[in-house]
C-alpha cells in the first residue's frame, strides 16, 4: 500500500499506554504518529512500533504550541495523505491534602496537559479526522472525576472539563462517519507495577495492553460518536 492509502494514527504521550496502544495499532497495520514533548520517549515508542514490523514515526512538540502543531499536521498531511486516528494520552495527577491554595496550584498545573492539549490536538486535527472513513478521536479519562474529593478537586475538574470538550468534537463530527469517543478507567495498570509489588491486588485497574486492545478494537470496528467505553470492569472485549 502506499502511505496515502494506509491509515494513520496519531499518538499524543508516549508513556505506558501510548506505547501499548502504538503497538496495538501498528499491528493492526496502522502508520503510527508519535508525539510527546520529550524526543527519548516518543523516538523509543517509534522504534517499538518498526520493531514489531510496523511503520512509525516521532515527532517531538510542545502540543500547547497551536502553530508548531498546525505545521506538523500540515507536513503529516503532505506526506501520508490522511489522518485518521487522533489518541489523546497526555495527562498527569497531582493532589493535596483538602481544598486550599495548594489545589489551585494544582489547577494550574493540570489544565493546559489534560485540557489544553486536547484542545489543541482536536482543533488542529479535527477536520482530517472528520473526512475520514475510519475517523476516531479517543481521550482517557478516569472514572474519578465523576467523584471529586477535596484532594483531587484540580484533577477531577480538569478531567470533566476534557470530557465536556469531548463532547464538543462529537457533536463537531455529527455528520460525519468519524466518531469521539472517551474511554474511562479507574487508572492504568503497567507490567512494572506488578512486579515491584506483586502481592497487592488491583481492582479496577485497568492495563495498558487492555486499553490498546480496547482503542483498536474501536478504531476498527464500529463505534457509536459520543459514546463512552468503561473498562473498569475488567478487561475489555470487542465483542
Amino acid at each position: 500500500m502506499s502511505a496515502g492509502q494506509t491509515p494513520v494514527a496519531v499518538i499524543a504521550g508516549a508513556g505506558a499506554g501510548g506505547a501499548a496502544t502504538a503497538s496495538a495499532l501498528g499491528e493492526a497495520g496502522y502508520h503510527i504518529v508519535v508525539l510527546d514533548s520529550r524526543p527519548e520517549p516518543a523516538q523509543a515508542v517509534a522504534d517499538q512500533v518498526t520493531a514489531e514490523g510496523g511503520s512509525a514515526e516521532a515527532h517531538a512538540i510542545d502540543l500547547l504550541d497551536t502553530a508548531a502543531v498546525t505545521d506538523l499536521r500540515d507536513d503529516l498531511a503532505e506526506r501520508l495523505g490522511r489522518i485518521d486516528v487522533l489518541v489523546h494520552l497526555v495527562g498527569g495527577w497531582r493532589g493535596s491534602s483538602t481544598l486550599d491554595l495548594a489545589s489551585v496550584e494544582n489547577w494550574n498545573a493540570l489544565h493546559p496537559p489534560i485540557v489544553g492539549t486536547l484542545a489543541v490536538l482536536t482543533a488542529v486535527f479535527g477536520t482530517d479526522v472528520s473526512v475520514s472513513p475510519v475517523g476516531r478521536v479517543f481521550m482517557v479519562t478516569s472514572t474519578t472525576a465523576s467523584k471529586p474529593t477535596a484532594g483531587n478537586i484540580a484533577y477531577a475538574a480538569a478531567k470533566s472539563a476534557a470530557e465536556a470538550w469531548m463532547a464538543g468534537v462529537a457533536h463537531f463530527l455529527r455528520d460525519s462517519d468519524a466518531a469521539s469517543v472517551t474511554v474511562a478507567v479507574k487508572a492504568l495498570l503497567t507490567d512494572q507495577m506488578v512486579a515491584a509489588d506483586p502481592e497487592k491486588e488491583w481492582p479496577g485497574y485497568t492495563h495498558v495492553t487492555a486499553l490498546a486492545r480496547a482503542i483498536t478494537a474501536l478504531s476498527t470496528a464500529a463505534a457509536e460518536n459520543g459514546s463512552r467505553a468503561d473498562l473498569t470492569a475488567g478487561e475489555y472485549s470487542a465483542t
